[in-house]
């Protein structure tokens, strides 16, 4: 059992609840973090699919994403594959910072949260969402707690039944709790919102289980 559902167990039974409902979830890092920021960028305001469908041709395009390639690939050429102006010279800027070491994508074990996001953020094209996502999903970070995020501060909501706050900041609430793990906890919050169960009007102990083995 990982230390995080441990320690989930042990400082806040409701999110021990829909950890037993949803069962075990996982951070799985890349390998490959400069090709990841660059797709993150791509796919920013576009549904799933779309963003799938350019980044499959910016890959005929540039085959292997580093930023001296990046740097090399004709700018029309990009445009080609559905990639707008702007994002191209986000990706442009990011490349550079990578190559002048504004950006450490070599040393990123040797970085804390903050630095990072600190570096991240200096990027145009790249605010404090998704950096926190560049962290928690391909870094794996496991104590990371996007506040801006809405999906979240609503299954917070949800999770605990809290009372409307003019803020909307229910993590503040309740995320303090779940800390060194708060990553792990994201990821149960996303997956209680994909699963129906903020929608659902019941609250997380009155949630039926999946059924897993139907279908």
């Amino acid at each position: 059992m990982h230390p995080a559902i441990i320690a989930f167990s042990q400082a806040d039974s409701k999110l021990a609840s829909l950890i037993e409902l949803i069962g075990d979830l996982t951070l799985t890092p890349s390998y490959k973090p400069f090709e990841s920021l660059v797709m993150s960028i791509i796919s920013q305001q576009l549904s799933a699919k779309a963003a799938a469908t350019i980044k499959a041709r910016v890959k005929l395009v540039i085959p292997n994403i580093t930023p001296e390639l990046v740097l090399a690939a004709e700018e029309e050429a990009i445009r080609q594959c559905g990639v707008s102006y702007p994002k191209i010279r986000y990706i442009r800027d990011l490349s550079t910072k990578v190559i002048t070491g504004e950006v450490a994508l070599d040393n990123l074990q040797d970085l804390d949260n903050t630095e990072l996001l600190k570096q991240l953020t200096s990027v145009k094209g790249i605010g404090a969402w998704t950096a926190e996502m560049f962290l928690i999903f391909t870094l794996g970070r496991p104590d990371v707690m996007s506040i801006g995020d809405a999906g979240l501060q609503r299954a917070a909501k949800w999770l605990h039944t809290l009372a409307d706050r003019k803020d909307g900041n229910y993590l503040g609430e309740v995320a303090p709790n779940w800390a060194p793990y708060r990553s792990f906890a994201s990821l149960y919050l996303w997956r209680a919102i994909d699963m129906g169960f903020v929608d659902s009007g019941l609250q997380v102990e009155s949630c039926a289980k999946p059924n897993l083995e139907q279908g």
